[in-house]
């Protein structure tokens, strides 16, 4: 059995593995070339797609040093 420490550090890592890709997902898409028949409007939604994605990759980090620093006793 997998002590719930464990299973809740397991959890909080593959969050923020999820989060770094959606960031690398998301940036690679503002590198593409801009739909500009939409009026610029896929530019926005790529840069509000990595705002949200760096904003979760953030979140997850804190989440994940917090299990990380309990785990360690500090």
């Amino acid at each position: 059995m997998i002590p719930r420490q464990d299973s809740l550090e397991a959890a909080a890592l593959e969050r923020f593995m999820r989060a770094t890709r959606a960031v690398n997902a998301a940036f690679d898409a503002t590198r593409g070339e801009p739909d500009f028949d939409q009026g610029g409007q896929s530019v926005a939604r790529s840069l509000e797609r990595l705002d949200a994605a760096l904003r979760e990759l953030e979140t997850s980090e804190q989440s994940l040093d917090a299990i990380l620093s309990r785990k360690a006793g500090h």
